[in-house]
């Protein structure tokens, strides 16, 4: 297998040092660690962690604002 592309991700520093923690535990390096998780995207197609979804009220919100129908408001107001 040729490996001559790169990925490249901007993460928080303690979330890698965490991270790369555990993969080391694990006897893996993070290169490996990160080919074995796009090798697994590949063979399911599908993420293998289950990622949190918007509900639709939240969607709707996300819409009203890039669409710029938002109000300013306080807390209190709330």
């Amino acid at each position: 297998m040729l490996l001559d592309d790169s990925v490249r991700a901007r993460v928080d520093p303690s979330l890698k040092r965490e991270a790369n923690a555990i993969i080391r535990a694990a006897g893996l390096d993070m290169s490996t660690a990160i080919r074995l998780f796009l090798r697994s995207v590949v063979e399911t197609g599908r993420l293998p962690i289950d990622v949190p979804r918007a509900n639709p009220t939240t969607l709707a919100a996300i819409r009203d604002t890039r669409a710029g129908r938002t109000r300013k408001t306080t807390l209190h107001r709330l």
